[in-house]
Protein backbone atom coordinates (compact mmCIF):
# COMPACT_ATOMS: atom_id res chain seq x y z
CA UNK A 1 0.00 0.00 0.00
CA UNK A 2 1.38 3.53 0.07
CA UNK A 3 1.65 5.67 2.41
CA UNK A 4 1.19 9.62 2.25
CA UNK A 5 3.05 11.89 -0.15
CA UNK A 6 6.77 13.36 1.04
CA UNK A 7 9.21 14.93 -0.92
CA UNK A 8 11.51 11.67 -1.77
CA UNK A 9 14.87 13.29 -1.22
CA UNK A 10 16.89 10.35 -2.77
CA UNK A 11 14.88 11.64 -6.32
CA UNK A 12 15.85 15.17 -5.89
CA UNK A 13 19.06 14.68 -5.13
CA UNK A 14 19.32 11.83 -8.35
CA UNK A 15 17.57 15.25 -10.46
CA UNK A 16 20.21 17.66 -9.58
CA UNK A 17 23.50 14.95 -10.22
CA UNK A 18 21.93 14.08 -13.71
CA UNK A 19 21.44 17.72 -13.91
CA UNK A 20 25.41 18.20 -12.96
CA UNK A 21 26.07 15.61 -15.52
CA UNK A 22 24.60 16.51 -18.37
CA UNK A 23 25.69 20.29 -18.44
CA UNK A 24 29.39 18.91 -18.02
CA UNK A 25 28.60 16.37 -21.16
CA UNK A 26 27.34 19.32 -23.00
CA UNK A 27 30.30 22.04 -22.12
CA UNK A 28 32.83 18.81 -22.70
CA UNK A 29 31.35 18.25 -26.58
CA UNK A 30 32.64 22.08 -27.20
CA UNK A 31 36.00 19.67 -28.08
CA UNK A 32 34.76 17.54 -30.17
CA UNK A 33 34.13 18.72 -34.05
CA UNK A 34 30.92 20.39 -35.07
CA UNK A 35 29.44 17.25 -36.46
CA UNK A 36 30.62 14.91 -33.52
CA UNK A 37 29.16 17.17 -31.05
CA UNK A 38 26.17 16.72 -32.82
CA UNK A 39 24.89 13.35 -30.69
CA UNK A 40 26.40 14.27 -27.28
CA UNK A 41 25.26 17.81 -26.98
CA UNK A 42 21.36 16.56 -27.94
CA UNK A 43 21.30 13.45 -25.36
CA UNK A 44 22.72 15.99 -22.50
CA UNK A 45 20.56 18.89 -23.73
CA UNK A 46 17.84 15.90 -23.48
CA UNK A 47 19.39 14.92 -19.73
CA UNK A 48 19.42 18.37 -18.33
CA UNK A 49 15.82 19.14 -19.46
CA UNK A 50 13.95 15.91 -18.41
CA UNK A 51 15.97 16.21 -14.98
CA UNK A 52 14.99 19.64 -14.18
CA UNK A 53 11.13 18.80 -15.13
CA UNK A 54 10.97 15.90 -13.23
CA UNK A 55 12.67 18.16 -10.07
CA UNK A 56 10.17 20.72 -10.90
CA UNK A 57 7.40 18.11 -10.86
CA UNK A 58 8.44 16.46 -7.64
CA UNK A 59 8.71 19.43 -5.49
CA UNK A 60 5.64 20.76 -7.03
CA UNK A 61 3.48 17.54 -6.54
CA UNK A 62 5.19 14.96 -4.17
CA UNK A 63 4.16 11.29 -4.50
CA UNK A 64 2.57 8.50 -2.48
CA UNK A 65 5.26 6.66 -1.51
CA UNK A 66 4.53 2.65 -2.93
CA UNK A 67 5.89 0.13 -0.25
CA UNK A 68 5.56 -3.36 -2.60
CA UNK A 69 5.19 -3.15 -6.31
CA UNK A 70 4.01 -6.85 -7.31
CA UNK A 71 6.40 -7.93 -10.34
CA UNK A 72 7.26 -11.31 -11.93
CA UNK A 73 11.16 -11.82 -11.56
CA UNK A 74 11.19 -14.30 -14.49
CA UNK A 75 9.71 -11.55 -16.60
CA UNK A 76 12.56 -9.12 -14.79
CA UNK A 77 15.17 -11.70 -15.85
CA UNK A 78 14.25 -12.28 -18.93
CA UNK A 79 14.55 -8.34 -19.94
CA UNK A 80 18.00 -8.33 -18.60
CA UNK A 81 19.02 -11.06 -20.43
CA UNK A 82 17.06 -10.02 -24.08
CA UNK A 83 18.83 -6.32 -23.35
CA UNK A 84 21.94 -8.20 -22.94
CA UNK A 85 21.70 -10.51 -25.67
CA UNK A 86 21.26 -7.00 -27.44
CA UNK A 87 24.39 -5.83 -26.39
CA UNK A 88 26.12 -8.27 -27.32
CA UNK A 89 24.51 -9.29 -31.34
CA UNK A 90 24.18 -5.53 -31.92
CA UNK A 91 27.87 -5.12 -33.82
CA UNK A 92 27.88 -9.09 -35.65
CA UNK A 93 24.02 -8.67 -36.88
CA UNK A 94 23.65 -5.22 -37.21
CA UNK A 95 21.42 -2.31 -35.43
CA UNK A 96 18.62 -2.44 -37.55
CA UNK A 97 18.12 -6.42 -37.34
CA UNK A 98 18.97 -7.24 -33.83
CA UNK A 99 17.04 -4.07 -32.51
CA UNK A 100 13.76 -5.30 -34.55
CA UNK A 101 14.41 -8.72 -32.74
CA UNK A 102 15.43 -7.55 -29.47
CA UNK A 103 11.91 -4.88 -29.16
CA UNK A 104 10.09 -7.82 -30.59
CA UNK A 105 11.03 -10.44 -27.71
CA UNK A 106 10.64 -7.82 -24.97
CA UNK A 107 7.01 -7.04 -26.52
CA UNK A 108 6.24 -10.61 -26.22
CA UNK A 109 8.02 -11.17 -22.54
CA UNK A 110 5.94 -7.76 -21.26
CA UNK A 111 3.12 -9.05 -23.07
CA UNK A 112 -0.12 -10.47 -20.57
CA UNK A 113 -3.23 -12.60 -22.10
CA UNK A 114 -4.32 -13.98 -24.97
CA UNK A 115 -2.68 -12.71 -28.31
CA UNK A 116 -5.15 -11.83 -31.04
CA UNK A 117 -3.99 -11.56 -35.23
CA UNK A 118 -5.14 -7.69 -34.80
CA UNK A 119 -2.55 -7.52 -31.83
CA UNK A 120 0.24 -9.05 -33.54
CA UNK A 121 0.08 -7.25 -36.24
CA UNK A 122 -0.31 -4.05 -34.15
CA UNK A 123 3.06 -5.82 -32.26
CA UNK A 124 4.74 -5.88 -35.95
CA UNK A 125 3.78 -2.48 -37.07
CA UNK A 126 4.87 -0.88 -33.71
CA UNK A 127 8.34 -2.85 -33.77
CA UNK A 128 8.99 -1.70 -37.67
CA UNK A 129 8.36 2.08 -37.01
CA UNK A 130 10.06 2.60 -33.86
CA UNK A 131 12.99 0.29 -34.65
CA UNK A 132 12.88 1.86 -38.31
CA UNK A 133 12.34 5.57 -36.27
CA UNK A 134 15.30 5.46 -34.61
CA UNK A 135 17.48 3.62 -37.05
CA UNK A 136 16.49 6.97 -39.25
CA UNK A 137 17.10 9.67 -36.37
CA UNK A 138 20.34 8.44 -35.47
CA UNK A 139 22.14 8.01 -38.69
CA UNK A 140 20.35 10.69 -40.52
CA UNK A 141 19.21 13.95 -38.16
CA UNK A 142 22.06 12.75 -35.42
CA UNK A 143 24.75 11.35 -37.82
CA UNK A 144 25.78 8.93 -35.65
CA UNK A 145 27.12 5.43 -37.17
CA UNK A 146 25.57 2.60 -36.52
CA UNK A 147 27.22 -0.85 -36.89
CA UNK A 148 25.96 -2.07 -40.05
CA UNK A 149 26.85 -6.26 -39.12
CA UNK A 150 26.10 -8.72 -41.38
CA UNK A 151 22.09 -7.96 -41.78
CA UNK A 152 22.41 -4.09 -41.48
Amino acid sequence: MSTPAYRNRASLVACVLFIVIGVTAFMAADDFSMLGAVFPKTVSALIVFFSSLWLVLSWIKPRDVVRHVEGSVVRQIAVGLIMLAWAFLLEPVGFLASSMVAFALLLVVAHYGSCSRKLLLLYVVATCVVTGSLYVLFTTILQVPLPAGMLL
